[in-house]
């Protein structure tokens, strides 16, 4: 389809983390690849709390998988059960999102499924200053 829209999706897991979001995204964002150019900025791999060492050396890392273009952000290994160690991963992902925010180049639509629910909002704010694209939040619990 010539002349597609870009459409860039904020989402903390995707493929191959194993977080049920990540996953139902893989399938949303593949299956409208015939009507959009696709992005998203994500974590890298991390949804179980240890990161693989090929993701500890960069802050950002470019991947394109079956189409989708995935910007990921390098965030600090946490454990479930310390709360602090969470925040500081969650933290990070919202700060690395933003500058990542400013690697996409221009966006026509925005969706966001990031927690926490915060990170939607300053996303948005950076994004109606750009251009004004659409822009879609969705709150995951």
């Amino acid at each position: 389809m010539p002349n597609k829209k870009n459409l860039l999706i904020y989402a903390h897991y995707y493929i191959p983390d194993t977080a049920s979001t990540g996953q139902i995204l893989r399938e949303l964002a593949e299956g409208m690849l015939d009507k959009f150019n696709i992005t998203v900025i994500c974590v890298v791999p991390s949804y179980l709390g240890t990161i693989e060492d090929k993701y500890k050396t960069q802050k950002y890392y470019e991947e394109e998988i079956n189409g989708v273009k995935v910007l990921r952000i390098r965030v600090p290994e946490f454990s479930k059960t310390n709360k602090k160690s969470r925040v500081k991963n969650i933290v990070s992902y919202f700060f690395g999102a933003m500058g990542a925010t400013f690697k996409v180049g221009k966006q026509d639509y925005v969706f966001s499924i990031s927690q926490p629910p915060i990170l939607g909002g300053e996303c948005e704010i950076i994004w109606t200053t750009r251009k004004n694209p659409d822009f879609m939040r969705v709150y995951a619990a």
